[in-house]
């Protein structure tokens, strides 16, 4: 199971997400629930970097498939937009494929 935990500070403002193991809907190579959640948080990580000035850490492990993104000091109006759709997405991939594969939690920081 993957676990997802998206971090907001008391303003609502995102601050980061974890995510951590791996969905295991199918085996390796041919996951698809794995594959999407992949998808959507390189394609964040990449758009934060690539359409964004703002200062954050990306911290990863693949073969625990973990992956840590943080700010401390927040993201500017782009870089929320880039997680909302983060959110959206994720939220999606939780919808279609349930609670079986996918656990996502909201932490505020």
């Amino acid at each position: 199971m993957t676990s997802i935990v998206i971090r907001k500070n008391s303003d609502g403002e995102y601050m980061g997400f974890e995510l951590s193991g791996h969905a295991g809907s199918g085996e390796y190579g041919k996951d698809i629930v794995c594959a999407a959640i992949s998808m959507l948080t390189i394609n964040t990580v990449n758009s934060l970097e690539k359409f964004t000035d703002d200062a954050f850490t990306c911290d990863a492990n693949a073969e625990e498939g973990h992956i840590l993104v943080t700010s401390e000091n927040g993201f500017s109006a782009e870089g929320e937009l880039l997680l909302k759709s983060f959110e959206l997405g994720i939220t999606g991939v939780f919808k279609q494929y349930g609670n079986e594969f996918l656990d996502i939690k909201f932490e505020e920081v």
